[in-house]
């Protein structure tokens, strides 16, 4: 049995992820949440004091290399919303026009990377693995509540439009953990996984690099 140790922006993120490792192995595999830590109270909501800044903050410091002792892989997640931050400055656009997946991927892995001590990256670095959506982690949801193939691809304004879809199903979407566990649960189902991937390329990209069990 893999056990991955998770590293994300909120809980909510955690949620999904959950469910997609569910769905992807055959064998069940041990998830932790490391970053945001998560307890009995946090079930039901979804904390400001975790953010894309603690994620990277997180990977540079020191205890970073303690997941390792206890975990197989670790999971770093983040979206690309935020790449043209100061404080990352990394362009969304190029002439215009919207960067491909992959690139902009690259580039937010590499910033990454950069944050981690060497060594523990030296060490390490076959087993860490990145879920950079497209750019919000909504977009990856976006195919389990829309059947329409252009509307379940889109990368952008992804939380509004599935809370839209979801409204005229009569479903309020709320910002916590066990709502996004419940409008996760589909890709528990390795069936919707693989759909899930032909409709957003940063999906895709993340499952490519999940080990094989």
């Amino acid at each position: 049995m893999l056990s991955f140790a998770l590293i994300t922006e909120g809980i909510t993120d955690q949620a999904v992820l959950e469910a997609i490792l569910y769905g992807y192995y055959d064998e069940e595999p041990e998830v932790n949440s490391i970053q945001p830590a998560r307890d009995a109270t946090d079930e039901s909501r979804q904390g400001n004091f975790a953010n894309w800044e603690k994620v990277i903050e997180y990977c540079g410091s020191d205890i970073f290399r303690e997941i390792f002792l206890f975990n197989d892989y670790v999971i770093i997640q983040i979206d690309t919303d935020i790449c043209d931050h100061p404080n990352l400055n990394i362009p969304i656009t190029e002439g215009g026009k919207d960067r491909p997946a992959a690139e902009l991927i690259a580039d937010m892995k590499a910033h990454i990377v950069s944050k981690i001590c060497p060594a523990i990256y030296d060490e390490f670095g076959d087993k860490i693995i990145f879920a950079i959506s497209m750019h919000s982690l909504e977009c990856w949801l976006l195919p389990l509540h829309i059947k329409e193939k252009r509307s379940a691809s889109r990368t952008k304004n992804c939380e509004e439009h599935l809370k839209n879809t979801l409204k005229k199903d009569g479903v309020r979407c709320e910002k916590d953990y066990r709502t996004y566990q419940a409008l996760a649960k589909g890709y528990e189902k390795r069936k919707n996984i693989d759909l899930g991937r032909t409709r957003n390329e940063s999906f895709d990209i993340f499952l490519t690099s999940l080990p094989i069990s």
